[in-house]
């Protein structure tokens, strides 16, 4: 049977346990390949408790001591999952802002047509999903996935459980990588744009020219038919700059870590 000193170093090794486990949830629930609803919900959660098993035995030595009280577990619980989730969306910019670029080019080809008209649809952007699936292989190509786990052990060595605070340091990495979308996303989007902008204007000199023409009419093939070659011959260029992009996800995900334990910073 096991004595009261035994017993009391399982339950704090199992609330700590716990308490990782839910910011491995909050990071993988929000974190780029893993967050798709292409995996199922059981291997995420499978994943999240393998991963929590492992770090737990690894670096629970090194967390504080916790007593068992309802609302300090609950106070506990909401920090670890608020803390994942802004881990995993440090990770996601590059992937946001490929969805953002996609949004741009529809609208000008045409393929956002019905939110005119129904400004509350909710349907994702045709060419924002093909080009966030571009990113996706580039991401698992560069071994993108091992820079989430990495974070995870990083995280739980750098910030224990018991040590949160959001920083003017961690608000400025935010708001840089917020920022960062829209330039991202203008520079993935740029040689389609650029077609757009030439197509307009050849349009509209056309219909100069020859003003009987329906240039209405017209432009809705002519406008897709040159976007999706653009599209096509601009891929390399697209993935060279999206490859670019991820290369700093990593460094990224180190900043916001540290920043969320001020002792570290």
């Amino acid at each position: 049977m096991l004595d009261n000193q035994t017993l009391a170093l399982l339950s704090g090794k199992f609330i700590i346990g716990i308490l990782i486990f839910v910011r491995i949830a909050g990071i993988i629930g929000s974190s780029p390949f893993f967050k798709y609803d292409g995996i199922p919900m059981q291997v995420k959660i499978m994943l999240s408790v393998i991963l929590a098993i492992s770090v737990t035995s690894t670096f629970w030595k090194e967390q504080p001591t916790i007593d068992f009280h309802l609302w300090n577990m609950v106070f506990l619980i909401m920090k670890e999952l608020l803390m994942g989730l802004i881990i995993g969306f440090s990770a996601n910019t590059v992937f946001f802002a490929a969805n953002f670029a996609g949004g741009l080019v529809d609208n000008e080809m045409g393929f956002q047509t019905g939110a005119l008209f129904n400004p509350e649809n909710t349907n994702p952007t045709i060419l924002g999903e093909f080009k966030e699936i571009i990113v996706i292989i580039v991401f698992l190509l560069i071994n993108g996935h091992h820079y989430i786990i990495e974070a995870i052990y990083l995280s739980v060595r750098a910030v224990p459980v018991t040590t949160f605070a959001i920083s003017e340091t961690t608000i400025h990495y935010l708001v840089v990588m917020a920022t960062s979308i829209l330039m991202i996303g203008i520079k993935l989007s740029s040689p389609m744009l650029l077609a757009m902008f030439v197509t307009n204007l050849s349009l509209a000199l056309l219909s100069r020219v020859a003003p009987q023409t329906n240039i209405f009419a017209l432009s809705f093939q002519f406008k897709i038919a040159v976007g999706l070659i653009v599209l096509f011959i601009s891929i390399p260029l697209f993935v060279m700059v999206a490859k670019f992009s991820l290369s700093s996800v990593q460094t990224e995900m180190l900043n916001v870590i540290m920043s969320l334990n001020p002792k570290r910073v």
